[in-house]
C-alpha cells in the first residue's frame, strides 16, 4: 500500500504537459523552506493500493502526458512506487517525472535503483528555498522525451466544488496569504 498525500488529476506545473500527481505522505529530510511539511508525518494519510492508483491512471492515460511522483518523499516508499511504475511504463504512453529531496548519488540500493530505472525525468537533491532552483538538479533521464524546463515560479490555483481552494507549483507566501486573506482561510 502506498501512503498517499494527494492525488492531482489534471496539473500543469509539476512536469510537462498535463501530469496526474501523485504526493507521497512522510519524508524524514526536512529540507529548508520545504512547501510540503504537511507531508513530513509518516503516520497513515491515504492508503491506497498499487493497482487502484494505476486503474485511475490508465482511465484518464487519454488526457495525461505523464506521471509525477513527489512528497513527501517518493524514494521513501521505492518498492511499492516501482511496481506503479513499471505498469505506467508497460501498459502506458505516459512519462514519468520524480522529485526527489536525495541527491542522484544517494538513489542506490534495490528498490530505489529500480524505480530510478522507470524514471524519464528526475529532479533532485536537499530543497532550499533560499537558493537558485531551489538547490535541486534536473536530470534527463531518457532521451525519448522533452527535458522539464524548472521555474520556481510557477503557480496553479484550483478553485473546487466546494470551494476549497488548492495552490500548486511554487506560490510566494505573499500570495499564499493573499489569497488565505481573500477566501478567509479556506486554502
Amino acid at each position: 500500500m502506498l501512503n498517499v498525500y494527494n492525488i492531482e488529476t489534471s496539473n500543469y506545473v509539476n512536469g510537462n504537459g498535463c501530469r496526474y500527481v501523485l504526493w507521497l505522505q512522510g519524508c524524514d529530510l526536512k529540507c529548508t523552506g520545504c512547501w510540503n511539511k504537511q507531508t513530513w508525518n509518516f503516520k497513515p494519510k491515504t492508503l491506497k493500493s498499487v493497482n487502484e492508483i494505476f486503474d485511475q491512471i490508465k482511465s484518464l492515460e487519454h488526457q495525461l502526458d505523464g506521471v509525477t511522483f513527489s512528497g513527501g518523499e517518493p524514494f521513501l516508499q521505492a518498492d511499492e512506487l516501482s511496481q506503479l511504475a513499471r505498469l505506467i511504463k508497460e501498459k502506458t504512453h505516459l512519462d514519468i517525472q520524480i522529485f526527489s529531496g536525495f541527491s542522484k548519488e544517494e538513489l542506490n540500493g534495490k528498490s530505489r535503483s529500480e524505480l530510478l530505472k522507470y524514471t524519464d525525468i528526475l529532479v533532485a537533491g536537499r530543497f532550499d528555498s533560499s537558493k537558485f532552483n531551489n538547490n535541486q538538479v534536473v536530470y534527463l533521464l531518457n532521451d525519448n522525451v522533452d527535458i522539464w524546463q524548472f521555474n520556481n515560479s510557477d503557480v496553479e490555483i484550483e478553485i473546487q466544488e466546494n470551494m476549497d481552494i488548492k495552490v500548486t507549483g511554487y506560490p510566494t507566501n505573499k500570495l499564499l496569504a493573499e489569497i488565505k486573506e481573500d477566501t478567509n482561510e479556506r486554502v
